[in-house]
């Protein structure tokens, strides 16, 4: 299964390692408190709270550390234990709706949980009279949440504004239930909140999904393709033998495809006056209006592929998105990586370089 895949990927790697370095700290700190007097503990929190710096864990990047003396409580005020945090840190950490704080040193030394929502809506009332489809019928329609036309509401029937929405679905945290109506159109999703066991399972599906993906390409010639660019230059499995290629696969409602971007646009730069280097771009996207606004406002300097999806879907069926893929002058996969990631473009770079040389 597919779903949410093109977020789920951005954060998986992160959070597996995150969740190690937390069972290491956690374990061996000594520095949790233990009054549970809801007083005292709220009197606590809200010192720590000014203390400290509150942060997402996008603003940390890849540089993730956690305290010692790292303190957890509910939106309540209730101090969790290190046995309970030790067990539900990294599924906390992945909630949107978490409050982290962070030291002078970026380490992460507070975390406010927010309440357990139902896990299934006995009456998704909007719903009545529409049809659910699959998140991956859902997934595959790129639906912009900001759509007027279309609404998204979380498990308590409540209407979810769109930056809320959208939130939610980036953390790959959240089950998509979508329905369309007679006509096939899409007019509403309920946002469900998976439980640990649900998101454990999902990683594991994930890390299978990425090692087939990779044993399925790496070190093999790159499947058959003849696809135009949106200059109109032809490129083929033949065309491009003898260069190193440098392959992106990405859509438009990719929020992390659009973020790495300008760091793309830099690789791209500093091999322009080598013409062994050859920089595509598969877009899932057809060619047309929507392709065409969204590269007058966000610069991408790859040659731009698009119409895509079916070769994508069905020769590469990469596990998430964005997918960074290098071959070299054969033509043969030496690197592929899906999911977002500040290290993308060094690895890039290496690869690029180390077939430049051969």
């Amino acid at each position: 299964m597919q779903k949410n895949r093109a977020y789920k990927f951005e954060n998986l790697k992160k959070i597996i390692s995150l969740f190690l370095i937390c069972c290491l700290t956690i374990t061996t700190s000594t520095a949790f408190g233990q009054n549970n007097n809801s007083s005292s503990n709220l009197e606590q929190l809200n010192r720590l709270r000014e203390s400290l710096k509150k942060v997402s864990i996008s603003d940390l990047g890849s540089s993730i550390s956690v305290s010692e003396g790292i303190k957890a409580y509910t939106f309540g005020g209730e101090l969790q234990n290190k046995e309970a945090l030790q067990s539900t840190i990294s599924y906390a950490l992945m909630d949107p709706e978490s409050e982290i704080y962070v030291d002078n040193n970026n380490a992460i030394s507070l975390i406010i949980i927010p309440k357990k929502e139902k896990e299934v809506v006995v009456n998704k009332i909007h719903a009545e009279g529409l049809k659910r489809i699959s998140e991956e019928d859902f997934f595959n329609r790129r639906i912009r949440f900001e759509d007027e036309n279309y609404t998204f509401y979380g498990s308590d029937n409540d209407k979810l504004m769109p930056e809320d929405a959208l939130m939610k679905f980036k953390s790959g945290m959240y089950k998509v239930h979508a329905y369309v109506d007679a006509n096939d159109q899409f007019k509403l999703a309920y946002l469900l909140k998976m439980t640990q066991e649900q998101m454990n399972q999902d990683m594991e599906e994930a890390m299978k999904m990425r090692n087939d993906f990779e044993a399925k390409l790496k070190g093999k010639p790159f499947p058959d393709f003849t696809l135009t660019d949106l200059s109109d230059t032809t490129h083929t499995s033949e065309s491009i033998k003898g260069k190193v290629v440098v392959i992106n696969l990405w859509f438009t409602a990719c929020a992390p495809c659009i973020h790495e971007m300008p760091e793309l646009n830099t690789i791209v730069e500093e091999y322009k006056e080598n013409d062994d280097v050859l920089f595509l771009a598969f877009a899932l996207d057809p060619k047309g209006s929507r392709l065409d606004k969204f590269l007058k406002k966000h610069n991408f300097d790859y040659n731009i592929i698009p119409d895509s999806q079916e070769y994508v879907t069905k020769k590469l069926n990469p596990p998430g998105y964005p997918t960074h893929i290098v071959l070299d002058k054969n033509s043969n996969v030496v690197f592929l990586f899906s999911g977002y990631t500040p290290q993308a473009g060094e690895a890039i770079k290496s690869y690029v370089n180390s077939e430049l040389k051969k």
